[in-house]
């Protein structure tokens, strides 16, 4: 919810309100409106239009009833009864127009009217909303939308309809570079460009003409037509994650490769991305990035084999997500890629090729600690010890470090994020072998209760998949122009977000959509902020594997962490 009305209202409810009957005639209307918040809050959106309704009642002279219609409004709006939500507000408009919330009932109409495919009187809305509270909300929505509107005339309507709208022109040059444009649109692009002082060299280059360009859809949770104060934060890793992509396709651009990246909503629901892959537009396609919920994997990995188009899943860790397909992958190192490739590390490192392995009892941990001690075996190396550990038992725990026998040991590999088994293994090795390699997870390096120097003195080793090198002067580069365009520092998700989508922009333009096979010949190869990327076999010359198959291995050297594996 926008404005000063959502940010002003205080929910006051106990527990035991939910439970009670839906009465709001006899109970206490201001009971009844907060039972109606809470409820929204849970999304249990039936429930709390049926609360609410009461008062909102025109009759009702209840002090709650703007507020309430507009709650009503919203929770009709997220269980997707636009009709409910369009009447509502139209009512609340007309009954309480002196009400301090109006700009927020505008912009929730505005987003029904998109929702109903009203997008000339939607736009009208938001032209109201200009230099209001909410103004810069409003030209999310309007942006979010005209994105998806892929009718050619009914968006060339709608630029007829307003012509002094920015954003609206913007886009439309986008869309015309994405593969709309014709020669006879030169000189409306020449307009656009030059009434909205738009780049010259992005929108009327020789190339940005030649309608060339290969075409990127991004399935992601953007959530941009719910609330935005509730999803901000739960949304910002993707919000992150394109903005980091954008900056890979202008860096791209300006090499010559031209990407264009078209944004498709999609949640957790099968059902909703399925929708999506089932647009005719989705099938012309270069590559798709996204969804990313396993709910969703194999809905994808269908759609991928149907139509022979590559599929990448941007953040997963679960190799079982592409397993089997030959046109799906992740961008990330599968846990089993990370476990091997540091056993590997291992076995070539340190000596004798003794481990020691102690893992946590989640199955994460487990997981790890299986394929650790399966690939340190198959090279020749001996587990003397091989012992699950549940970091809650603090004594146990303990006793399980202390009864350690570390003679003729090679290394101790430790896969727990938990502060009472990193602070044993640390004191373990510090009183009785100091120089006993530990290869263990980087987020040791986030422990409060263990210092940088204590972690330097002795020989860690950390598995640091989403590693960048903060020496790097390209790191330094892309973090001054992520912060000149967006204000704010960029995340390891907008780290992410470049690199793959400059990886992958550089895939298409050296082989086309279909350079599965060119993935192996390529091998493993430095990357601009990652120190290494691939989907190479490292044990079979070309074959290919399904996620990255290069893990930073780091240790910390004068309080600086550096890698100890480079690519060459």
């Amino acid at each position: 919810m926008k404005g000063s009305f959502w940010k002003n209202a205080t929910v006051l409810v106990l527990a035991t309100l939910l439970t009670l009957p839906l009465r709001a005639q006899t109970q206490d209307p201001a009971v009844t409106y907060n039972n109606g918040k809470v409820l929204l809050q849970q999304q249990r959106y039936d429930l709390a239009m049926r609360e609410l309704l009461p008062l909102t009642n025109s009759l009702s002279e209840s002090l709650y009833a703007p507020e309430a219609s507009y709650l009503y409004a919203l929770a009709a709006l997220k269980s997707h009864k636009l009709k409910e939500a369009y009447d509502m507000l139209l009512s609340l408009e007309n009954q309480h127009p002196k009400w301090g919330g109006l700009s927020d009932a505008d912009y929730l109409l505005a987003n029904v009217l998109f929702e109903q495919g009203e997008y000339e009187r939607a736009l009208s809305k938001l032209q109201e909303l200009e230099g209001s509270e909410v103004s810069g909300d409003a030209e999310s929505l309007k942006r979010y939308y005209l994105v998806q509107l892929n009718n050619r005339v009914a968006y060339e309507q709608l630029f007829q309809r307003f012509p002094n709208d920015k954003t609206l022109a913007q886009i439309y040059a986008d869309k015309l570079l994405s593969g709309w444009y014709r020669p006879q649109d030169k000189r409306t692009l020449e307009n656009i460009v030059a009434r909205f002082n738009l780049d010259r060299s992005r929108y009327l280059s020789k190339d940005a003409l030649s309608n060339k360009g290969y075409k990127v859809a991004l399935l992601l949770p953007f959530q941009l037509n719910q609330d935005m104060q509730q999803t901000a934060r739960k949304s910002q890793f993707v919000t992150d994650m394109y903005a980091g992509m954008q900056l890979a396709q202008d860096s791209l651009q300006k090499q010559g490769v031209a990407i264009n990246l078209f944004t498709y909503d999609t949640s957790a629901d099968t059902m909703s991305v399925k929708r999506v892959l089932d647009m005719p537009e989705l099938k012309q396609m270069d590559l798709v990035i996204g969804p990313i919920y396993k709910s969703t994997a194999k809905v994808a990995a269908r759609f991928a084999a149907q139509n022979n188009i590559n599929v990448i899943n941007p953040l997963s860790q679960d190799i079982d997500m592409v397993q089997g397909n030959s046109n799906a992958f992740l961008f990330e190192s599968s846990v089993a890629t990370q476990a091997r490739q540091a056993a590997n590390y291992a076995y070539q490192n340190f000596s004798p090729k003794t481990a020691i392995i102690l893992f946590e009892n989640t199955k994460e941990d487990t997981t790890f600690a299986y394929y650790y001690r399966q690939q340190f075996q198959k090279l020749g190396g001996k587990v003397k010890n091989y012992k699950k550990i549940n970091s809650a038992q603090t004594t146990a725990t303990a006793a399980t470090f202390n009864g350690l026998n570390l003679q003729d040991v090679g290394h101790m590999a430790v896969f727990s994020d938990r502060m009472t088994t990193a602070a044993n293994a640390t004191s373990l090795l510090q009183g009785k072998a100091p120089k006993l390699p530990l290869v263990t997870y980087d987020k040791w390096l986030d422990i409060n209760q263990i210092t940088l120097r204590q972690l330097d003195d002795l020989e860690v080793y950390f598995i640091s998949p989403k590693y960048v090198n903060k020496q790097n002067p390209a790191y330094e580069s892309f973090r001054r122009k992520y912060i000149s365009k967006y204000n704010i520092p960029p995340s390891v998700y907008a780290y992410a977000g470049f690199e793959m989508l400059y990886y992958f922009g550089n895939q298409l333009q050296n082989y086309g959509p279909q350079f599965n096979q060119q993935l192996a010949e390529s091998g493993i190869r430095p990357g601009i902020l990652y120190p290494g990327v691939g989907y190479a076999d490292p044990g079979s010359r070309n074959q290919i594997r399904q996620d990255n198959q290069y893990v930073p291995i780091t240790k910390l050297d004068n309080l600086q962490l550096s890698i100890v594996n480079p690519v060459y």
